[in-house]
C-alpha cells in the first residue's frame, strides 16, 4: 500500500501513524521520514502543532470534511494538548466564549514565557486552520470540529451572564472575610503570565512574604458552570497551575468555582492542592437554585416570556432576596427581557438574542419580535448614564444597516422597525441625530425611548408587570 493508498482509505494521519504502519514492511524509520518529506500533491501536510515536530498528512479529497475534521480533532487531542485546550474551552461553552474570556481557559501564557506558546499565537493558528473563526467580540468553535451536535449561542450567554453573577458574589465573598485586599480584585487578569477569571493581592499572615518590603500574595480563580465536569474540563485549569508553581516564587491559592464535579475530578482537584468552591457549599443552596432558573430563562428566553412569564418574574424575585437588588451586573441582560416581555402578547413569534446573518457574518438582536406585518428589532441599553451621540451613530451606521440587510435577503415585503430601548435616556445631540434620522429614513423605521416613553407604553398597554419590574430593577421612577 503506498502512503496516499493508505491516507485515501484510513483517512488523515499524523506521521508518526504512518512511520509505525510502513515499519510493519520492514522499512526502516529514516527511509519513511524521506518518503514522507517528498510527498506533494493531491497530498497535503499542517505542520507546526504537534509534538516533536510530527505532521498531519491528509488527502485533498479529505479536506474540510467529517473525517478530516474528526482526524484532526483527535491529532490536537494526542498531540496538540495546549491547541486542544482551547477546542474543550469553546465546547464547554457551547461553541461560543467572549474573546477576553478564552485565555482563562487556557494553559498557554499571556505573557512572554520561554519553551511555551503564547495564546494570542495559538488562537492565530486555530483561526488559520479553521477550527476556531472570529465573530465580532467572540471566539467561535468550527461546528465540524466540535463533539456537540450544534453550537447554542443562547446557552452560552446564560452561562456568561451565570459567571459574571457569582464572580461577583465571590469577589464579595473574599473582601467580608479579609481573605482579599478590599477592591484590588480583577477579572480577566493576569497573574503568573497566565490569564484567571479572577485574581487579587492578599496579606494573610503566613502566606505573604518579606524581602525588602512585603510581597503579597495571590488569590486567583477560574469559573466553570453549567455542567458537571469531569477530568477533562479541569485539565486546562490543573495544566495552568502545575506551570505556574515552576514559574513563580510568590505564594498563590488557587481557586476553582464550580456547580459541579465528578467523584474523579473532585479528587483531582484535592491531589493537586486546589481549592475547590462549590457554589451551595460557598454561597448556599438557594445560589445554586438561582443559577438554574438564571440558565433555564435566558437560554430559553423567547418561548418562557411567550408561554410562562412567571418563570422570568421568579427569577427576579430570587435575585432581589439573594443579592438585596444589586443585580447591577445583569442588568442589561434582564432588561433585555423585560423589553421581551411587553412584546411577548403582542407579537406573533419571539427571539431574544438572536443571531442575523449576512453573507457569512453575524449580529446580534437584543429582541426580534416578529408581527403580521412588520418586526421590531430591540437595542436595549441599562446603563447608569445616557446613551450619548457616538453610541447611537455606531448603532444606525453599522447594526442597522447590517440586520436590514439580512433580513431583506429572506423577507422583502415586511415593514422594519428598529428601536432603541433605553433606561437612562439620552443625551441631546444623540436625541437631535435620532429625530433627524426619524424623518429622513425611508427604507425602515427608527423609534426611541426612554424612562417617560418606557413607562407611557407600559401603561397603555396596562402592563402593570413592567411598571413593577422597572421600578424594582432599572433605577425607574413609577
Amino acid at each position: 500500500m503506498t502512503i496516499q493508498e493508505y491516507l485515501l482509505t484510513k483517512g488523515p494521519t499524523l506521521s508518526s501513524e504512518l512511520i509505525s504502519y510502513f515499519q510493519k514492511d520492514g522499512l526502516s524509520s529514516e527511509a519513511i521520514r524521506k518518503r514522507l518529506s517528498r510527498i506533494s500533491e493531491p497530498i497535503f501536510k499542517i505542520q507546526g502543532f504537534f509534538k516533536d515536530n510530527q505532521t498531519f498528512f491528509y488527502h485533498i479529497d479529505h479536506y474540510n470534511d467529517d473525517r478530516f475534521y474528526d482526524s484532526l480533532r483527535n491529532a490536537l487531542k494526542k498531540s496538540a494538548k495546549r491547541y486542544y485546550a482551547i477546542i474543550v474551552a469553546l465546547e464547554y461553552h457551547n461553541g461560543y466564549i467572549l474573546k477576553e474570556d478564552l485565555a482563562s481557559y487556557s494553559f498557554s501564557p499571556v505573557k512572554n514565557l520561554i519553551s511555551h506558546k503564547k495564546f494570542s499565537s495559538i488562537i492565530e493558528d486555530l483561526i488559520k486552520l479553521k477550527v476556531v473563526v472570529e465573530e465580532n467580540e467572540y471566539y467561535k468553535l468550527t461546528e465540524r470540529i466540535s463533539s456537540r451536535t450544534s453550537n447554542n449561542f443562547n446557552y452560552y450567554k446564560a452561562i456568561e451572564l451565570s459567571k459574571k453573577f457569582i464572580g461577583n458574589q465571590f469577589y464579595d465573598y473574599s473582601k467580608s472575610i479579609g481573605l482579599i485586599s478590599y477592591e484590588k480584585g480583577k477579572f480577566n487578569s493576569e497573574f503568573a503570565k497566565f490569564q484567571f477569571c479572577f485574581t487579587a493581592p492578599s496579606y494573610i499572615s503566613g502566606l505573604v512574604k518579606y524581602d525588602s518590603k512585603i510581597q503579597p500574595a495571590f488569590v486567583v480563580a477560574d469559573i466553570l458552570l453549567g455542567n458537571i465536569n469531569d477530568e477533562t474540563s479541569i485539565e486546562f485549569f490543573l495544566q495552568k497551575i502545575q506551570i505556574i508553581k515552576t514559574q513563580t516564587t510568590s505564594n498563590f491559592l488557587p481557586f476553582l468555582i464550580t456547580n459541579g464535579l465528578t467523584q474523579e475530578a473532585f479528587k483531582k482537584l484535592k491531589e493537586n492542592g486546589i481549592i475547590v468552591g462549590l457554589v451551595n457549599k460557598l454561597f448556599g443552596e438557594e445560589y445554586e437554585e438561582l443559577l438554574k432558573s438564571l440558565i433555564s430563562v435566558v437560554t430559553n428566553a423567547g418561548t418562557i416570556l411567550k408561554t410562562n412569564p412567571e418563570e422570568y418574574f421568579q427569577l427576579l424575585l430570587q435575585l432581589k432576596k439573594l443579592v438585596d437588588g444589586k443585580t447591577n451586573n445583569l442588568r442589561g441582560d434582564l432588561f433585555e427581557l423585560a423589553v421581551g416581555y411587553y412584546y411577548s402578547n403582542l407579537c406573533q413569534s419571539l427571539d431574544i438574542g438572536r443571531k442575523i446573518n449576512f453573507h457569512g457574518n453575524y449580529k446580534e438582536v437584543d429582541v426580534y419580535a416578529t408581527f403580521q406585518d412588520k418586526f421590531i428589532i430591540c437595542e436595549c441599553k441599562a446603563y447608569k448614564t445616557r446613551i450619548d451621540l457616538n453610541i447611537v451613530e455606531n448603532w444606525l451606521s453599522t447594526k442597522v444597516s447590517f440586520i436590514y440587510k439580512g433580513i431583506r435577503e429572506y423577507n422583502s415585503d415586511k415593514e422594519i422597525v428598529f428601536e432603541f430601548w433605553s433606561t437612562s435616556g439620552f443625551t441631546e445631540d444623540a436625541i437631535r441625530f435620532l429625530k433627524d434620522k426619524q424623518s429622513n429614513l425611508k427604507k425602515y423605521k427608527i423609534e426611541f425611548y426612554s424612562e417617560k416613553e418606557i413607562l407611557d407604553k407600559a401603561r397603555k398597554l396596562k402592563a402593570n408587570k413592567i411598571l413593577e419590574i422597572m421600578r424594582e430593577y432599572f433605577s425607574i421612577s413609577v
